[in-house]
């Protein structure tokens, strides 16, 4: 025995059976393959934004310094790039500290 699944299309009010698109209008009208295909459409618009959008200036600045050809200059972005570091890191520490003490 086959299933029979009629939909009704939100923009005429035509009625399919076993059809995810609409004879009359051509509108989707199976909801979960609407649902797939907008997920798919968001997940590509998000890849596209993440593709343009732009590093920060700092974090630009420290990537050249660190590969500069001077050694004065790697050698002062190598030292602030540390500190730096070091500051996260203890940032880090202090709120696993305060989530532990909590809980």
């Amino acid at each position: 025995m086959a299933d029979k699944t009629y939909r009704t299309c939100q923009h005429c009010g035509t009625v399919d059976l076993n059809s995810d698109y609409c004879s009359r209008c051509g509108a989707i009208t199976n909801v979960l393959l609407k649902r797939k295909l907008e997920r798919e459409q968001r997940a590509i618009e998000k890849q596209r934004a993440a593709a343009l959008e732009r590093p920060h200036a700092i974090t630009l600045f420290f990537e050249n310094a660190l590969e500069h050809r001077n050694l004065v200059v790697r050698s002062v972005a190598w030292f602030f790039y540390s500190i730096w570091v070091i500051v996260i890191a203890i940032g880090s520490f202090l709120a696993w500290l305060f989530m532990y003490i909590v809980a």
